[in-house]
């Protein structure tokens, strides 16, 4: 009599935050057995009541993962490094042939960086940052950047699939990181462009909603401003990717532009804006929010951010 197949060790997921949480979630859906960890307990709870399990520590995740993947969700590359290589770090628990795809945002150069840490103790690294937002993750439509072995984008494929409506290979390690630059390089500053032009329609004395149908009807419609309409509308800025999120990508663009000498002019106009929002208090909202830094630009104003009410044409709606 043929023995019973053994049940797969679990796949780790670490971090669970705005982004994290719905793709765990959706992985967790699609009948793979997660074993998870953050920071902050309280944003697991969902998770464990559908079934994952957890852990203490991302080192304790590791080990419950065997050689299995370890996925990373986390905001920064500071992030990364503390879930790598803490003391209580995945390294410290992972087996050799550990598979780490790590979804989080970080530069081209401190992806390489991490996976030669990686690559030194037999475990292996896979960039994978996604293009989209919370709404996408939890519809399973992001669009992933992977960087890595073409092994490796093979081997952690089917659990992309589970998210992701592309899984695109660009090739070695850091050109997933460089097309999620590339990425948000178009989608923030566009966003910032929205909110420069709504703020001078009210100036010149448009109403926002009348200038908004019209810039969706004609040249000036984008998928980033379709997608932000109601916010922009209503003046609420419910979050799908956090301004200081965007921001830091601002940064990281343009140290990455100024290490291969070119020049990104747009983008850092559009992190000046970010970081006003930011001193403003509103770092924790959507990066839609630059809207309002820009309003206070037209006005010369600035301070501690009190959100105006919602223009009367403009229902209270998510991004």
């Amino acid at each position: 009599m043929a023995p019973e197949s053994e049940t797969p060790p679990p796949i780790a997921f670490v971090g669970l935050g705005t982004m994290g949480g719905p793709i765990a979630a959706r992985l967790l859906a699609a009948g793979t057995p997660l074993v998870v960890h953050n920071r902050d307990r309280a944003k697991a709870e969902p998770l464990l009541s559908a079934g994952a399990s957890w852990a203490d520590t991302p080192k304790q995740a590791a080990r419950l993962a065997a050689q299995g993947l370890a996925f990373v969700m986390v905001s920064d590359v500071r992030a990364v490094r503390a879930v790598a290589f803490g003391r209580r770090g995945l390294l410290a628990g992972a087996s050799a042939g550990l598979l780490v795809v790590n979804l989080s945002t970080i530069a081209p150069e401190e992806s390489r960086a991490v996976a030669g840490r990686f690559a030194a103790r037999g475990v292996h690294y896979l960039e994978a940052p996604v293009g989209g937002s919370a709404d996408a993750a939890r519809d399973g439509q992001l669009v992933v950047y992977a960087g890595g072995d073409a092994a490796d984008v093979a081997r952690a494929r089917p659990l992309l699939e589970r998210f992701a409506v592309r899984v695109e290979h660009l090739g070695a390690v850091g050109l997933g990181a460089a097309m999620k630059l590339v990425n948000n390089l178009v989608t923030v500053t566009t966003v910032a462009v929205d909110a420069e032009a709504l703020a001078l329609g009210e100036a010149l004395g448009l109403e926002r909603a009348r200038t908004l149908e019209l810039l969706l009807a004609g040249s000036g419609q984008s998928a980033m401003l379709a997608r932000k309409r109601e916010a922009f509308l209503a003046g609420r800025y419910p979050v799908q990717f956090k301004l200081e999120l965007a921001e830091k990508d601002l940064r990281l663009i343009g140290r990455s532009a100024s290490e291969v000498g070119a020049r990104t002019p747009i983008a850092r106009e559009a992190q000046r804006l970010a970081a006003e929002a930011m001193r403003d208090g509103y770092a924790g909202q959507d990066f839609s929010v630059v809207l309002e830094a820009a309003r206070r630009r037209r006005a010369g104003t600035s301070g501690t951010a009190v959100l105006p009410p919602a223009p009367p044409e403009g229902p209270v709606g998510g991004p």
